[in-house]
C-alpha cells in the first residue's frame, strides 16, 4: 500500500467515527418501540378525550371495579351479547387498581389498547425482515393507523371496548404463529389464545377462527393431495383442529360461568339482511371502513380536516391492495399469516355486509378488526416494493407527515366531560347519593361522580318499571340493600332516556321537589325507597 493510500484510509476511518457496538444494535429495536410506544400512549390519551364518555364504556368500567372487589365472576350481572370479560374489562380493573374510580379510566384504557394495537401491528408486519424492508414494513404498518380520523374514527377505536381491542390478543396470536414456526406446540397455544378472545368477544370467529380453519385446512388437503411428508400435514390439521377446538372450549366456558351463577350474556340478535337493504348495507361498510382508516374525508367541518382526510385514502388503498395480493395469492402463499389475516378481513367484511347489523354509524365497531388485519398485510406485501421503487420512499415520508399533522390536528381539539358530568356534579353536591334513570345517563353518571352517586338504569313503561334493559346488576335495584330517592328526568326523553314526568308520575307519583340541571336534566326527589316499586 502507497503511502497516500494509508493516509486517505486514515481520513476515512476518522470520518466513519467509532463502531456501534452490537449489544447496543441488538437493543435499537426494542428501545425504539418503547419509546414510540410512551410518546403513542400520551398522543391518544389526548386524541380520546375528544370524545365524551359514554354509558357503554362507563358500565364496562363499572363491572370492572366489581372485579376488582371480588365479584371476579360478575355474579348478578347482566351484559351486553358481548362481555369483554377477558379481554378489555381486566384491563380496566388494572387500571382502576392504579388510579381509582372515574371517567378518565376510560380515556386510558383506550390510549393504552390503541398504542398496543399501533405498535403490535408493527411487530406483527415486521416478521422476519430486517434492514430498509423490516423497518419499512413497521412504518407502513404502523403508520396507517397511527392517525385516528377525528369524529366517527375515533370515536370507534379511542373510547369504548367495542371490539377494537380484541386485536390484542390476535396480534399476539398472530405473532406466535409467525415468529414461532412449525413448533409442536404452536396449535395448543394458538387454540388457548384463541379460547381466551373467544370468551370476552365472539367477533374473533370471523376474524380468527373461520380463517384459520379455511387456510390450514385447504393446506392440509393440498398436502394430502402431493403426498407431503406426514409430519408437515399434520400441523396444519393440528391448527384448523386447534381453531374448532377454541371455539368448542369457548362455549363450555361461557356456560360453566352461567353454572356458577356468573354473568349473564344477551342474546346476539344476528339476522341475515333482506335484499331490500343490501345497497344501504352497502354504503354503511364503505362508509365504515372509510372511517376506521381515517378517510372519512366527506363528513369533516373544516378544509384541514378535508384534506387530512384525503391523505388516508393513501393508507386505505395500500391496505386494499395488499387484500388482493393476498386472496390472489391464496392458497399457493408460503406465507400462511397473509392468507389467515386476508381471508379475515374479507370474512368479516362479508358478514358484516350482508347481515342487519350495520343500522349506524356506530355499527361500524363490528369490523373494527379490519383496520390492523389491512395494515399488517399492507406493511408485509407492499414494503419490498416500496423500498425497490425510487419515488416510493419520498411519497410514503410525505404522507405519513401528513399522517403526523392528522394526529397534532386531533391532539389540538378541544377536551370533553364525560356524559352527565356536569348532573354528577350536582349530585354530589347535593348529597343525593341513589337514584333512577335510563340507560343513556345511569352508567357514565355513576362512573363521572367516582362512584359516590350510584344512579342506576332502569326499563320504564306505562305504570311499570323493572331493572335493565342491559349492562344491570340485580343486587342494585334490592330495596333491602339500597335506597333510591330521586329520578333523573330527561326535558326531551329519548330512546336512552325513556322516563317522561307523566310516566314518572304514574309509577312513582307526584315528587316532593322537581330541580332542573343545566337545563338538560330534571330531577325529581322522593320521601320513600323507589326501589319499593322496582318489579
Amino acid at each position: 500500500m502507497s503511502a497516500q493510500q494509508a493516509v486517505s484510509g486514515a481520513r476515512r476511518d476518522e470520518t466513519a467515527g467509532p463502531a456501534v457496538p452490537a449489544r447496543w444494535r441488538r437493543w435499537a429495536w426494542p428501545a425504539g418501540y418503547a419509546v414510540a410506544a410512551v410518546a403513542l400512549f400520551f398522543c391518544y390519551l389526548r386524541l380520546s378525550g375528544t370524545q365524551k364518555v359514554t354509558s357503554d364504556g362507563a358500565s364496562m368500567a363499572l363491572q370492572a371495579w366489581d372485579m376488582l372487589h371480588g365479584n371476579l365472576l360478575l355474579h348478578g350481572w347482566t351484559v351486553a351479547d358481548v362481555s369483554f370479560w377477558t379481554t378489555e374489562l381486566p384491563e380496566y380493573a388494572l387500571i382502576e387498581a392504579v388510579r381509582g374510580l372515574g371517567a378518565p379510566d376510560v380515556h386510558v384504557a383506550a390510549a393504552i389498547t390503541y398504542t398496543l394495537l399501533v405498535v403490535g401491528a408493527g411487530l406483527v408486519a415486521k416478521g422476519r425482515a430486517t434492514g430498509a424492508e423490516g423497518l419499512a414494513r413497521v412504518l407502513i404498518a404502523s403508520g396507517i393507523m397511527i392517525a385516528p380520523q377525528l369524529g366517527q374514527g375515533t370515536l370507534i377505536v379511542l373510547l369504548a371496548p367495542d371490539h377494537t381491542g380484541t386485536g390484542v390478543p390476535l396480534l399476539v396470536t398472530w405473532l406466535i404463529l409467525d415468529r414461532a414456526g412449525r413448533r409442536w406446540w404452536v396449535p395448543p397455544a394458538i387454540g388457548l389464545l384463541l379460547a381466551w378472545t373467544l370468551v370476552g368477544d365472539r367477533v374473533a370467529e370471523v376474524l380468527a377462527v373461520l380463517p384459520l380453519v379455511l387456510v390450514y385446512g385447504v393446506r392440509a388437503a393440498g398436502g394430502l393431495i402431493r403426498r407431503e411428508p406426514r409430519r408437515q400435514v399434520w400441523f396444519d390439521v393440528s391448527m384448523a383442529c386447534a381453531a374448532v377446538g377454541a371455539y368448542v372450549a369457548s362455549i363450555g366456558v361461557g356456560a360453566l360461568v352461567v353454572a356458577l351463577s356468573g354473568f349473564r350474556l344477551q342474546p346476539v340478535r344476528l339476522h341475515h339482511a333482506p335484499v331490500s337493504v343490501l345497497a344501504g348495507n352497502a354504503l354503511r361498510t364503505a362508509d365504515g371502513v372509510l372511517a376506521l382508516f381515517g378517510a372519512e374525508f366527506y363528513r369533516q367541518q373544516s378544509g384541514v380536516a378535508v384534506a387530512l382526510g384525503l391523505v388516508h385514502l393513501v393508507g386505505l388503498a395500500m391496505a386494499v391492495v395488499a387484500v388482493g395480493i393476498g386472496l390472489r395469492r391464496f392458497p399457493r402463499s408460503d406465507d400462511p399469516l397473509v392468507s389467515v389475516l386476508s381471508a379475515g378481513f374479507v370474512i368479516n367484511i362479508a358478514v358484516y355486509l350482508f347481515s342487519t347489523m350495520p343500522v349506524s354509524a356506530w355499527s361500524t365497531r363490528e369490523i373494527a378488526g379490519v383496520l390492523p388485519a389491512g395494515a399488517v398485510l399492507a406493511g408485509r406485501l407492499l414494503a419490498g416494493p416500496v423500498v425497490r421503487a425510487r419515488l416510493g420512499p419520498p411519497l410514503l415520508a410525505a404522507a405519513g407527515a401528513v399522517y403526523l399533522v392528522a394526529l397534532g390536528y386531533g391532539m389540538a381539539q378541544p377536551q370533553l366531560p364525560a356524559e352527565g358530568q356536569n348532573l354528577a356534579d350536582w349530585l354530589v353536591a347535593r348529597h343525593l347519593s341513589n337514584g333512577l334513570t335510563g340507560y343513556g345517563f345511569g352508567p357514565t353518571t355513576t362512573l363521572a361522580s367516582g362512584g359516590r352517586v350510584q344512579l342506576r338504569q332502569a326499563a320504564f313503561s306505562p305504570g311499570r318499571v323493572s331493572p335493565g334493559p342491559e349492562e344491570d346488576n340485580l343486587g342494585w335495584y334490592d330495596p333491602s340493600a339500597h335506597d333510591a330517592t330521586f329520578l333523573v328526568l330527561a326535558p326531551r326523553p329519548s330512546k336512552w332516556a325513556p322516563l317522561t314526568p307523566a310516566r314518572a308520575r304514574g309509577i312513582f307519583g307526584p315528587p316532593a321537589h322537581a330541580y332542573r340541571v343545566d337545563g338538560q336534566f330534571v330531577v325529581w326527589t322522593y320521601r320513600y325507597n323507589l326501589l319499593a316499586r322496582v318489579r
